[in-house]
């Protein structure tokens, strides 16, 4: 049974939060840190928005986008930046750029953010790590059908039979 959205949204948020204030604390940049969690914790979610508009185009219903209804019309999951493959790039960019301290600290930061929220999606969605890999997703075709599990395909055939799609 899944969460609420509010319930899961708020647990990004806090996870995100703490993941940058953790970095930030270390590197003694508490707020620099605290910004990048949030954005690679929190706002990563923002692709749900562009998966979102690749199904809808611009025009925008809350009530659509809030049930999920782009995935469940698509079959398709392609959210871009839910992606362990950047964890390896942002740590190498983090790397060269150790120079420039407050750079080097933000990437940090949001790495830290995106590995704690795509690790939460893990628990917290009941998916297994590889589907968040883009590579895998890719390879499947981004069709939601060879993503989900059995269970969540007949979830997904109830939301779609409740929703008249």
């Amino acid at each position: 049974m899944p969460i609420p959205l509010s319930l899961h949204l708020f647990i990004h948020f806090i996870l995100a939060v703490l993941a940058g204030l953790s970095v930030g604390h270390y590197f003694n940049k508490a707020k620099l840190g605290v910004i990048a969690g949030v954005v690679g914790g929190f706002l990563i979610d923002l692709d749900h928005v562009l998966e979102y508009f690749f199904t809808f185009g611009l025009h925008f219903n809350l009530p659509y986008f809030l049930t999920g209804r782009g995935f469940l019309i698509s079959n398709k999951i392609f959210l871009v930046f839910h992606a362990w493959e950047y964890i390896p790039i942002l740590l190498i960019a983090a790397w060269l750029l150790r120079r420039r301290k407050n750079i080097s600290i933000f990437l940090l930061a949001l790495t830290f953010g995106a590995m704690v929220h795509m690790t939460s999606d893990c628990f917290l969605n009941n998916y297994p790590p590889r589907n968040y890999s883009i590579i895998y997703r890719a390879a499947k075709g981004f069709n939601a059908s060879l993503l989900l599990s059995p269970s969540q395909q007949e979830l997904n055939t109830e939301l779609k039979r409740g929703l008249n799609l």
